[in-house]
């Protein structure tokens, strides 16, 4: 018990300094750890002086936290939590000298996912003492995102997503909300790159890309690196079932979508400026209807702790072995 209180009064009232980790724990994750093993998980690799402790609330995810531990000069500040977590720390770190870390506990963590980072507490050991890498981080009507934002049938799926079963099943629970919002509905949109029009048209959505891959590894943009400084644009019109089936199938598959049914594009800025308001979502948080979006690009703007590699035999000085 006074062990407890003790690092309670130690971790979540002690100012960061420069050369602290600051760990922004949200404690309601879909797949959170027990909050005395995840700090056990961190104190048993750090000194305690070094860690401090900041864990999200309902009124603030994780931006405010990270805002105070930028303006702390913490070193390494570690997300504990899903996507939203993620998101909500990015918004604060980007642009800064601090690290970001990336403990994945939540239902969906496409970040870690398209960095190959471990899950869970496995994750820890990347997340304070990985390789980093700098990576560009994508913009929406105002915000940041790491991964990937859209309007339309992505941004209807993940509102009607059912919180309870995200909570117990993960990403399971996005496939019976997609059946149910397919075929979407289509609405008459102009897009724009880099200040030219590109498509005009009926679509489901828009989707704007940083990195490749979506829930469950699938590669929307198989080319996608989230260091190129540039944006990838998909465009779907499918109208009917056959075409979602056949869209679907070539998702799943890895094969080259059909350009009359996505269209591609790539760029710094992107504009949609749609006839009737759709949703919208960035990195699988859901936003109100709009008519009009606009993205950006901040080139090499995040830090990132990523995972360590296995030495190959060169490296470890081990020699072939004739069989």
């Amino acid at each position: 018990m006074n062990a407890n209180l003790n690092r309670q009064k130690r971790s979540d009232t002690t100012p960061a300094v420069p050369g602290t980790v600051v760990v922004i724990a949200n404690p309601n994750s879909g797949n959170a750890a027990d909050d005395n093993e995840l700090r056990d998980a961190f104190e048993s690799r750090l000194d305690a002086s070094s860690l401090v402790w900041s864990p999200t609330t309902e009124d603030d995810p994780g931006t405010g936290q990270a805002a105070q531990a930028v303006a702390d000069c913490a070193e390494t500040i570690v997300a504990c939590g899903g996507d939203g977590t993620v998101r909500a720390v990015v918004e604060s770190v980007a642009g800064s000298s601090s690290i970001l870390g990336v403990v994945a506990l939540g239902t969906g963590n496409l970040l870690a996912g398209n960095l190959d980072l471990e899950t869970g507490l496995d994750a820890i050991e990347d997340a304070l003492a990985g390789p980093v890498r700098r990576l560009d981080v994508g913009t929406v009507n105002g915000e940041r995102f790491t991964v990937m934002a859209g309007v339309g049938f992505d941004a209807a799926m993940i509102r009607d997503a059912a919180p309870t079963v995200k909570r117990r099943f993960g990403s399971i629970a996005y496939v019976g909300s997609a059946l149910r919002n397919a075929p979407a509905q289509l609405t008459q949109a102009f897009v724009d790159v880099d200040g030219a029009r590109v498509w005009s048209g009926r679509t489901a959505m828009v989707l704007v890309g940083n990195c490749g891959s979506v829930t469950g590894g699938l590669e929307v943009f198989p080319d996608a690196t989230p260091d190129d400084g540039k944006l990838d644009v998909a465009i779907l019109s499918a109208t009917n079932l056959r075409e979602w089936a056949s869209v679907m199938w070539r998702l799943v598959r890895g094969k080259q979508q059909q350009q009359n049914l996505v269209a591609r594009f790539t760029g710094k800025t992107v504009t949609v400026a749609l006839a009737h308001p759709m949703p919208y979502e960035l990195d699988g948080e859901d936003r109100p209807p709009v008519t009009a979006l606009a993205f950006g690009i901040e080139p090499n703007a995040l830090a990132v702790r990523t995972a360590h590699t296995a030495p190959t035999d060169d490296e470890t000085g081990a020699e072939g072995v004739d069989s």
